[in-house]
């Protein structure tokens, strides 16, 4: 009786590899005696300016803190049409002048399509600030920042507590920023 497990291989897994052959020891010594990476020459500390890496940092958080002016022009038009779709709930990092805006609209006659103009405007000169922070603009940023710090107090009369913190984390981002502008400027 032949059975399957006395026959050759057939033991094995299906997956196995069959034994590699090893190169010979002369392709070794070929590839370890290549000849050597060319030298990277570094000036010494103090005669060169700083290294592509830092400006590139640089203005990397440098457009991420003036991207946060963008996010909340985005998500204020969201609030701002969902306020028009008379919803109650809204994203906290909105403007607190576009939901006030919007709260006034509520209450008095034909105030509705006013409010949304009127949100639409303080919106688009949210996201110009911000183009104009991309951009490297200093005063953009401390105009941008002192306008949401504004917009943060009306979150602080009304005692939303929620929407005060991440207005502070808000411009603390931006703030820095900031920071990188005035760094890639010196």
């Amino acid at each position: 009786m032949d059975s399957a497990a006395n026959r050759p291989g057939a033991g094995s897994s299906p997956f196995s590899r069959p034994p590699q052959p090893r190169p010979p020891a002369a392709t070794l010594t070929a590839k370890t005696t290549a000849a050597p990476a060319a030298r990277v020459e570094v000036p010494p500390i103090g005669t060169a300016a700083p290294p592509a890496t830092a400006d590139s940092a640089f203005v990397a958080q440098q457009r991420s803190g003036a991207q946060w002016f963008f996010w909340i022009a985005a998500l204020s038009l969201v609030n701002s049409v969902i306020a028009i779709a008379g919803q109650e709930w809204r994203f906290i990092i909105g403007l607190g002048i576009t939901q006030l805006i919007h709260e006034i609209g509520a209450q008095g006659e034909n105030w509705g399509m006013r409010a949304g103009v009127i949100s639409l405007a303080v919106i688009g000169f949210l996201g110009w600030v911000g183009h104009r922070a991309a951009n490297g603009r200093k005063w953009a940023f401390v105009l941008g920042m002192v306008v949401y710090g504004i917009d943060g107090v009306i979150f602080l009369v009304i005692q939303d507590w929620i929407g005060v913190g991440f207005h502070a984390f808000a411009l603390f981002m931006i703030f820095r920023g900031y920071q990188a502008a005035r760094q890639l400027s010196a």
